[in-house]
């Protein structure tokens, strides 16, 4: 049935390991913006993911410090595609840009909207 209203909704929540520490990249405008590699399993167990998260500055990035390999992490946040025109780098990548952060110590980043 269609009438008219359409809702989208873009929201990813993760809940897995840090497969690498965080890679934390100076922007050209000075900024920083985190990178994190989130191991997750599918529901069957016998497929595993590597999804890429982008945090920006905002969110927290001092949280992060001194996070390994293996920490246990949740994110969320909405999909977006990034576009690269470096031939090194694959075109039309997704990422999960972060809102939200839970480690597991429970301390909490979170980006003040």
């Amino acid at each position: 049935m269609d009438d008219g209203k359409v809702m989208d909704v873009n929201l990813a929540l993760l809940g897995g390991r840090l497969a690498l520490p965080p890679y934390v990249e100076l922007q050209p405008d000075g900024s920083r913006r985190a990178h994190l590699l989130v191991y997750v399993r599918s529901e069957w167990r016998t497929r595993c993911d590597v999804v890429p998260v982008v945090v920006p500055e905002e969110v927290g990035l001092d949280a992060l410090d001194g996070l390994r390999r293996g920490t246990p992490i949740g994110v969320a946040g909405p999909l977006m595609r990034r576009c690269s025109h470096d031939p090194w780098e694959p075109s039309g990548r997704i990422e999960v840009v972060a809102d939200s952060i839970r480690l597991p110590d429970n301390e909490e980043a979170r980006r003040s909207r």
